[in-house]
């Protein structure tokens, strides 16, 4: 089993208008889980701490290969089981029961090679996606998914460079970031951002510049 990824729930700062919007989704639609996939990446881990943290959902299951440790508020909301994206049946029926989904599954041409690339942002996204379509999934908020299956409503968050504390950081993303502070004194809102920005919610293609204006005027 590979090592416990850890998320410290009792870090993680909501602002006012996110906690708002917590307690207003909570009154208007009580009785929501949520269920994320990639919740062991950079994003996924921030989805994860944010939405146990603001108690917005009753339960929150990771579908993961490696196990999360999460220490915060609303710890006993989480569940987790293993996850076969090849296997779209088995998927449909642990989904079944889910109102919303957060889909964060991504890898990089570096890491995984252009066919492991191909297979993760593509194949395996769509295939969690008819998953959740099949399992009446009510909002589906994807990191990539390009077409909607159908949804009531489907978010799809394009970020650029991802700013965080990278565990595996490759040496590209090392001298990127070296140079961000100037690439971003020319285009502040196109380079790059921080993952606990991603998860704003403003239209129904969000784009990086897009998340940036939220999350400022949420605070």
């Amino acid at each position: 089993m590979s090592s416990v990824v850890k998320i410290l729930g009792d870090s993680i700062s909501l602002s006012g208008a996110f906690q708002r919007a917590a307690e207003g989704f909570v009154n208007r639609t009580p009785h929501r889980s949520a269920l994320v996939l990639g919740a062991t990446g950079e994003v996924g881990r921030e989805v994860v701490g944010h939405l146990l943290a603001s108690g917005a959902f009753e339960k929150v299951t990771v579908f993961v290969r490696r196990p999360i440790e999460y220490s915060g508020p609303h710890a006993d909301r989480l569940e987790q089981k293993p996850i076969d994206f090849e296997d779209t049946a088995k998927m449909q029926g642990d989904f079944a029961g889910h109102t919303h989904a957060f889909s964060c599954l991504g890898t990089t041409r570096a890491k995984s090679g252009p066919e492991g690339f191909y297979k993760i942002d593509h194949d395996y996204t769509m295939n969690a996606a008819r998953a959740c379509k099949a399992a009446e999934i009510r909002a589906l908020l994807d990191l990539q998914l390009g077409g909607g299956l159908g949804f009531p409503r489907v978010s799809v968050f394009r970020p650029a460079m991802l700013e965080c504390d990278r565990g595996e950081a490759r040496w590209m993303e090392r001298m990127v970031t070296a140079a961000l502070p100037v690439l971003k004194a020319f285009a502040a809102k196109s380079v790059a951002i921080k993952t606990s920005t991603v998860e704003t919610p403003v239209a129904e293609i969000i784009s990086n510049a897009d998340m940036h204006n939220a999350f400022e005027s949420s605070k």
